[in-house]
């Protein structure tokens, strides 16, 4: 009898969580970095991305690493995603070792092949923009900026009928199946074998392609202008200006430039939804800052929002 309620009890007990690994990242080599945190090589098998804890927490940081491993799974050319570790107060996620370069280091190193290399970032996201997946299997890039919108509204930002309208502008935008990446830069990009390998794609999910591209006029246009990526992502704001340029003239089979103009206008509009946003809540934006600068970019949002509509 008593041995019968031993394996009742074995059995009823809980499992204990294996304790979660950690690591240091002192002396690796920096792969690259944005706002949520850098990716450093561990060896010649692995790398690891560190997020910064201010931004993302452990439970958010692995529910990010199962989307990365649907994203493998449904053929978006990324690295396969491993175990979570601690690295010190943060926490990362390792990740197979690519042995390969961010394109933002290539195009530094090699300023000659900036046209090639931007021809390449074109033709990935195209190809991207392209790959359809069954519904749910990513989350909703509407949703996200949806979210993004109710988020700056609870940080006092957005009044009632400012959040109505802006909501409706999100609504509006065709629903597709399609993978978007958030925060396709060249950081995010690695050169391997002549091919363009995706990391980072813990934010990614399925949309319209002006999400991504809004997502990357925050970057290649509006962060470039101010500096503020120009030292982690090793570009001059001439080489993000010129790269944006031929990914825009590609993307959308033009070189004319009053509608490259349109289309830039275009993308700012969606763009604003997320610059509004990251100033509204970034650590990084000084209090006596937030106030006036959201406000001049609130002007000018709601001047074009009406004239705003997709483009793909």
């Amino acid at each position: 009898m008593s041995n019968t309620n031993d394996q009742v009890e074995k059995k009823s007990s809980p499992k204990k969580e294996r304790p979660m690994r950690e690591i240091s990242v002192d002396g690796c080599e920096v792969l690259g970095q944005g706002g949520n945190g850098a990716v450093y090589r561990l060896d010649d098998e692995t790398i690891v991305k560190v997020y910064f804890s201010k931004r993302r927490g452990p439970e958010e940081i692995d529910r990010n690493r199962e989307i990365t491993k649907a994203a493998f799974v449904n053929g978006i050319p990324t690295m396969i995603a491993f175990d979570m570790v601690r690295v010190g107060e943060n926490y990362g996620v390792i990740y197979e070792n690519i042995n390969a370069k961010s394109l933002s280091q290539e195009i530094a190193a090699h300023p000659e092949k900036l046209e090639e290399y931007a021809h390449m970032i074109a033709e990935t996201l195209k190809k991207l923009h392209s790959t359809r997946f069954k519904k749910g299997t990513l989350p909703s890039s509407k949703e996200k900026m949806k979210n993004d919108v109710l988020i700056t509204a609870k940080a006092g930002y957005y009044k009632p009928a400012e959040v109505k309208r802006i909501l409706k502008l999100v609504e509006a935008i065709p629903e597709r199946n399609t993978f978007i990446h958030q925060d396709f830069h060249p950081g995010n990009l690695m050169l391997q074998n002549g091919e363009i390998v995706l990391i980072d794609v813990d934010d990614s999910g399925l949309g319209h392609p002006i999400f991504d591209l809004a997502a990357m006029h925050l970057v290649y246009v509006t962060a470039a202008k101010t500096g503020h990526k120009i030292s982690s992502l090793h570009l001059t704001k001439e080489q993000f200006a010129r790269v944006w340029k031929i990914i825009l003239e590609e993307y959308f089979n033009t070189k004319d430039e009053r509608k490259l103009a349109w289309i830039n206008r275009i993308i700012e509009g969606y763009a604003m939804v997320g610059l509004i946003k990251g100033v509204a809540t970034s650590p990084n934006v000084k209090n006596w800052l937030r106030k006036p600068v959201i406000a001049v970019y609130k002007r000018k949002f709601f001047k074009m929002i009406d004239s705003l509509r997709p483009i793909s």
